[in-house]
């Protein structure tokens, strides 16, 4: 084969080059007269017909024949392909070492393909590309179903490389300009791919300005909750959707920022739900004691003087103050009482405290007061170590381990205290766990996984987050751990954590194709109250009748995540009719004191190819004839079990 090829050879071209060949032979052209003598045994005009100057051109690109080279650029154009796909496909799932060394290996990929191009933000070879082909700025490809506006949103090469920013909010509008729809999206309700969700969560505040004031919904699917958690406390494309209008309430925004820990994010978001609705202090307060147990003061101090009352006590009855006692949060239960919280908390609040600071003498001190203490913990406080496992360091496990708690706990999802520890990378507890004797395949009962798969999908969706899943994986490996189902193809892990397990030959398994046939037929509606109330939420739904459904529900009927009460589950139902989605009512039965509807949800796909139709299980719990709680569920099982 000759070096001479080009590194993209076409069939049509060198096709076309055999017939000017040809024809400037048959005319008696000196040089082409001169090629055929050179590479055919004539170089008369008889002789110069197409398939010997095809040979001619076979020849001298150093191939015996023309099948050769024809069979030779057209395996040279799959490969080619297959490069592009695999650089795009890494660029996409943030497997940053491979993209970077394949853009090295390859540095005019962004000229083979429009998906490339629009991944890299190489505005000039999309301008070109739409020049001659305008209609490809709206066309769908064979592989994902996506437009090119798809592929800039979820692109992570401004991470990279800082400099391609603005390269890709010029891509955007390039596409944009052309007739891409900036409310692109498959319509899915999991698994949903917008290109505004693809630019927030890639934290590209230059992108998402681009989609937003060009028309994108502020309000698409979990971007604000997104935005709110953004990683190193970037807090430009939260401000760009509320700026656009984006609401706050109905969605998991300030749970998000509370959980980040993120004190501004908190005041920006109740800001915002203040002037939209006047009910930031009621947010305030719903979010108040998970923050007193897990962020830090300064949040605490955002959502009071947001409004929420620190001596209120939460639905389980833990004031914020017992639950910042609990979590050893002494600054915060400080806090609250300085601000008019009265001193609730038990010698049980006090007890698992101090073993969450490590704080020995006080727990031993405690202990000796109250001598029946550990027989008065519940079965939930005896499995607290599980959630402590994954960020607590040693101290306290030590501590929790010594005073009684046992290293084979598990949680109301089965999980052990050493699938917590695996999840978050924390590796020096996953030592203290391993030497304790804890069982390194012991299995969960929601996903039926060991700690090393745990291990596995942490490192991956925790990218970027405080862990070290390289030595945990390393460490459950050496314990023994089995090799079956760890590396789980839709949850990959971090590319260090692929190079470890394939070093010790672990490769991807199969992802699972869950099948509704599995389930059980549904049970009977019966007859009595009940029965009326599963017959009128169908009929609501199969009618779109939110005023019949307005009729069941409590006014303070809990949608959990979502809503607080009947207005907020109208509105947003509402959201959803007007945004397309289409419910398919399946099956209903009456289990126990709920109604539990099987149900088909389809979203309206724009500018992408539509996501398939998935299946949920809503429960609507009832209580004196009024829905006053709703749920969802992946499967009828779990809807049943209500985990």
């Amino acid at each position: 084969m000759s070096s001479s090829l080009p590194d993209r050879p076409d069939v049509e071209q060198l096709r076309r080059q055999a017939k000017e060949l040809r024809d400037a032979a048959r005319q008696g052209a000196p040089g082409a007269v001169a090629r055929f003598a050179r590479h055919y045994q004539s170089g008369s005009a008889e002789a110069c017909t197409l398939a010997a100057a095809q040979l001619v051109i076979a020849r001298e690109l150093g191939f015996v024949s023309w099948p050769r080279l024809k069979a030779e650029v057209e395996h040279r154009a799959v490969m080619s392909e297959r490069r592009v796909e695999a650089f795009v496909t890494a660029s996409l799932e943030g497997r940053s070492r491979e993209a970077v060394a394949m853009l090295a290996s390859a540095p005019t990929i962004a000229s083979q393909s429009l998906e490339a191009a629009s991944v890299l933000g190489d505005s000039q070879q999309v301008a070109k590309m739409l020049a001659a082909d305008p209609a490809s700025a709206v066309a769908t490809d064979d592989r994902r179903g996506w437009p090119p506006l798809l592929y800039v949103c979820y692109s992570r090469w401004h991470q990279l490389d800082a400099g391609r920013a603005m390269g890709m909010a010029e891509v955007a509008r390039l596409l944009l300009t052309a007739g891409a729809n900036p409310n692109t999206n498959n319509g899915a309700r999991v698994g949903h791919r917008s290109a505004l969700k693809g630019a927030v969560e890639g934290n590209n505040p230059d992108l998402t300005r681009v989609l937003l004031e060009a028309g994108a919904n502020p309000d698409d699917r979990d971007c604000l909750g997104e935005a709110a958690c953004c990683r190193d406390r970037d807090h430009r494309c939260l401000e760009l959707l509320l700026s656009h209008g984006a609401r706050v309430a109905g969605t998991w925004a300030v749970d998000a920022a509370v959980d980040a820990d993120d004190p501004y994010a908190v005041s920006l978001l109740l800001g915002a739900l203040q002037d939209g609705t006047g009910k930031a202090a009621e947010q305030a307060l719903e979010a108040l004691p998970e923050a007193a147990a897990h962020a830090s003061a300064e949040v605490v101090a955002a959502l009071l003087a947001a409004g929420a009352d620190p001596a209120a006590a939460a639905s389980d009855g833990f004031s914020a103050l017992r639950c910042a006692v609990r979590a050893g949060k002494s600054d915060t239960a400080a806090l609250l009482m300085s601000r008019g919280a009265p001193d609730d908390s038990t010698d049980i609040d006090r007890f698992m405290g101090a073993c969450l600071r490590a704080d020995r003498s006080t727990a031993e001190e405690l202990m000796r007061e109250h001598p029946d203490l550990l027989e008065r913990l519940t079965a939930a406080e005896r499995t607290v170590i599980v959630d402590v496992a994954g960020s607590a360091p040693v101290p306290t496990v030590e501590l929790m381990l010594a005073l009684g708690f046992s290293p084979d706990a598990r949680n109301g999802l089965g999980e052990q205290p050493l699938h917590s520890a695996a999840y978050f990378g924390n590796a020096d507890v996953v030592r203290l766990l391993i030497d304790t004797g804890a069982e390194v395949d012991a299995r969960d009962t929601r996903f039926d996984s060991t700690p090393l798969a745990f291990a596995t999908v942490g490192s991956g969706e925790r990218a970027g987050k405080v862990g070290d899943w390289i030595e945990t994986v390393r460490l459950l490996i050496d314990a023994g751990a089995s090799d079956h189902g760890v590396w789980i193809a839709d949850k990959p892990p971090s590319e260090e954590v692929i190079d470890l397990l394939r070093s010790h030959h672990i490769t991807p398994g199969e992802p699972d194709s869950p099948s509704d046939d599995e389930e059980p037929p549904p049970g009977a509606i019966g007859t009595g109250v009940m029965a009326a109330i599963a017959e009128h939420l169908e009929a609501a739904y199969r009618a779109l009748d939110l005023d019949l459904l307005g009729s069941l529900l409590h006014p303070d009927v809990r949608w959990t995540g979502l809503c607080s009460n009947r207005a907020e589950v109208l509105d947003w139902y509402r959201q959803l009719l007007a945004g397309g989605t289409q419910a398919t009512v399946e099956t209903v039965e009456v289990d126990r004191d709920a109604v539990v509807m099987g149900i088909r949800v389809a979203g309206r796909a724009e500018g992408t190819r539509p996501a398939p139709a998935e299946r949920v299980f809503q429960v609507f719990t009832v209580s004196d004839e009024e829905v006053i709680e709703i749920r969802g569920y992946p499967n009828r099982q779990r809807a049943l079990d209500r985990v």
